[in-house]
């Protein structure tokens, strides 16, 4: 059964006609529950921070929530009620790729703009993936990441790297990538191996790792990437692991505990906002943000600061700028949306245009490592520290 969830907070409250509506399309249960809920919250902080601006045009924000339970087929529901009972002008979400490419279509025909929260990139590519004029995306994208792991190992001197990737397209694009683009990166040998159903996944890594390789990219999701840091690490495998930049990196602390050592991620910068320059333009916005979210609402005891959630903020205000601009018809607002340009938010800093509905700047993308691990044997957290060029060549050195 799908479930719709409405408001009723002060400054949330959604009355058609009082208010101007977002909906958003999460999963509130099901295998990603934790995150939507966490979802959830940041959007509801975004709106009360609009709200106590004065909201659109003299009108506040309203917030409805509908449930996806993780299901595509709930999710397509979802959409439809949001748009055409609940009357919303514009929607984020939602986070899994399968509800995302059922719902696309919709969105499209209806014309209704939406920030979706999934970290595959294919809903906006167009070609065989379909249209994409109101489909928007802001998570760093596979390429960004394959091209800032790449320039990484360009700079450390590494010349031998192993691959490990899941059956499914995001693995199929890696090992493309390396083999096509690797070697004007000084990449001389890629070792694969792909990790499937009916593979032995410790013999694989064995084969892997016996090539002496000076760096592994696990390019696989949550749990398999933990699965991979285990194992890897059990047959003495010291070196750096590169982690996919779709994962949550707390996530896998806690599934990995002590194997994530010398684990490396390309992140956004909300992982490592206090290594951050006070210059950087999104470090004061950050801070506020892990103030608010931490010590007013109290919501980091039940799910930590990460960089999903940046997105969630991001796609949030970009809405509203839009909305503000251009008030709330569809098409206005997707205008409004590819004409933005130095958008500065939490996830990185956008500029959009007709063919690119991503709008990331490259140079939103980090490099960050692991660090201060800590458990009792059955929980673990851990630290993560930005990485710079400089640290990149002493692992060159050290290696």
């Amino acid at each position: 059964m799908c479930i719709s969830v409405i408001l009723l907070s002060a400054v949330r409250f959604s009355v058609a006609g009082q208010t101007v509506d977002i909906g958003l399309l999460i999963d509130l249960s099901g295998s990603g529950s934790e995150a939507g809920k966490a979802a959830r919250w940041a959007c509801e902080m975004a709106v009360d921070h609009v709200n106590a601006q004065g909201g659109v045009g003299g009108r506040l924000v309203g917030l409805t929530v509908f449930d996806t339970r993780g299901d595509p087929l709930c999710g397509s529901r979802g959409a439809r009620e949001l748009v055409l009972d609940r009357r919303v002008s514009a929607v984020v979400g939602p986070m899994g790729w399968d509800t995302a490419m059922m719902t696309k279509p919709f969105f499209q025909e209806i014309e209704v703009p939406v920030m979706m929260l999934t970290s595959e990139d294919s809903v906006i590519r167009g070609g065989k993936y379909g249209l994409y004029g109101y489909i928007f995306q802001l998570a760093i994208r596979q390429q960004t990441a394959l091209e800032r792991i790449s320039a990484f190992v360009q700079r450390t001197g590494w010349t031998r790297i192993g691959l490990v990737t899941e059956s499914d397209g995001a693995g199929r694009e890696a090992r493309g990538w390396f083999r096509r683009v690797g070697p004007a990166y000084g990449i001389d040998e890629t070792v694969c191996a792909s990790l499937g159903p009916k593979e032995d996944t410790t013999e694989s890594l064995r084969r892997l790792v016996a090539h002496d390789l000076q760096v592994v990219v696990s390019w696989c999701s949550l749990p398999q990437a933990a699965t991979v840091a285990r194992i890897i690490r059990s047959l003495g495998f010291d070196r750096p692991l590169f982690l996919c930049h779709e994962i949550l990196p707390h996530r896998y602390v806690s599934m990995a505990g002590p194997d994530t050592r010398e684990s490396l991620i390309v992140t956004n910068k909300m992982l490592v906002w206090e290594d951050l320059d006070d210059t950087d333009p999104q470090r004061a916005l950050i801070r506020d943000f892990v103030h608010q979210y931490r010590d007013v609402y109290g919501y980091a005891a039940r799910y930590p600061v990460c960089p999903f959630l940046g997105y969630v903020w991001d796609s949030a205000m970009i809405l509203v700028r839009a909305m503000r601009e251009a008030g709330t018809d569809g098409t206005d607002m997707r205008d409004a949306i590819e004409a933005t340009y130095h958008h500065v938010g939490l996830g990185g800093i956008y500029s959009f245009s007709y063919e690119d509905h991503n709008g990331l700047d490259p140079d939103s993308a980090v490099i960050a490592r692991v660090d201060q691990i800590r458990g009792d044997g059955k929980t673990w957290v851990g630290s993560w520290r930005a990485v710079d060029a400089g640290t990149a060549v002493q692992y060159g050195h050290k290696l």
